[in-house]
């Protein structure tokens, strides 16, 4: 190596510089040198291979992440978005604006929409920009509607949001996802609103849904879609590792059975797996047992995940 500093100054600096995110000023002033000595030593670590610097752009796609992705998990497509980034709200909008993309290339005139709840979603409702014009388009709840304040739970509004943004009919559920017995659950079912409902969702051409993890079982502050507490030793005795859609499933992709279920207004596992596409999104290390079961029930034909997920989840897999 023909350098012009001394190696050990040069790393020492660029140390200071990239990993301690010390301005040069400072640097100058611990080292007792100048700032211009201080530039022309950094120019210097880069020219001699000390510092490297890659740049991720999002935009792109880790392709050889996503063949391993579609191999493993028999998916027709699948999107890496290459970052480094780990913060859970950042990677949220940057796998969201990715799924945007997907979606726009998969949609068409006169198309069945299903929209799930959750952050995941309904960030993507946020980052959505029609790439034309759609005709005859419907959007619809996955989901009865939650007894949760936060508005990602809110699925009602999302889309009327949805609708709004493609230029479609919104169709609403005007009943609770989970009902006290399963009597008054097929009463809610009976009426000529959710009649509408359910034929759309015998006819699904796109899905969009996300991956939700379960936390620890004891935690109280545990964040619930439906009252899911009066079955938290259920979840946990069936372990449970994740959901799609408040369907909860193992880490072998086996959706829990239960009686609990049975009350729920919800799209059923059958008519998730018979829609044309399905789009899953889900980003981030916590996610990483419940992205590898949600694989496993093959529900998503097309998946969107952030690289350092990805690379966990494909660890993980090979780990078995």
């Amino acid at each position: 190596m023909d350098a012009k500093f001394d190696v050990a100054l040069m790393v020492k600096v660029a140390q200071m510089y990239y990993n301690n995110n010390l301005k040069q000023e400072e640097i100058a002033k611990e080292l007792q040198i100048s700032r211009s000595l201080i530039s022309m030593i950094l120019t210097e670590a880069k020219d001699v291979g000390i510092v490297q610097i890659n740049i991720l752009d999002p935009q792109m796609n880790n392709d050889e992440l996503s063949k391993q992705f579609e191999s493993m998990f028999g998916l027709k497509k699948c999107i890496i978005v290459p970052t480094a980034v780990q913060d859970p709200n950042t990677l949220r909008k940057l796998v969201a604006r990715r799924a945007v993309e997907v979606f726009n290339q998969e949609l068409a005139d006169q198309s069945n929409i299903g929209i799930s709840w959750g952050r995941t979603c309904n960030e993507f409702i946020d980052q959505y920009t029609p790439a034309s014009a759609y005709k005859d388009i419907s959007i619809v709840p996955l989901i009865g509607g939650s007894n949760q304040i936060a508005h990602y739970y809110q699925v009602n509004e999302m889309v009327r949001v949805f609708a709004e943004k493609v230029g479609g009919n919104p169709y609403f559920i005007y009943a609770p996802c989970l009902n006290s017995t399963v009597e008054e659950k097929l009463l809610f079912e009976g009426s000529s609103n959710m009649q509408s409902i359910l034929d759309k969702w015998a006819n699904l051409d796109i899905i969009i849904a996300a991956v939700g993890s379960l936390p620890d079982f004891n935690s109280h502050e545990r964040e619930t879609y439906i009252g899911e507490s009066e079955i938290f030793g259920i979840l946990e005795k069936s372990e449970a590792v994740g959901d799609i859609n408040a369907r909860y499933f193992d880490k072998n992709g086996n959706f829990i059975e239960n009686e609990y279920f049975d009350r729920m207004i919800g799209v059923s596992v059958d008519e998730l797996r018979n829609a044309h596409t399905t789009i899953g999104v889900a980003a981030g290390q916590e996610k990483v047992t419940a992205i590898l079961g949600a694989m496993k029930t093959r529900i998503f034909n097309i998946f969107i995940t952030d690289e350092q997920t990805a690379k966990s989840v494909l660890k993980s897999q090979t780990l078995k």
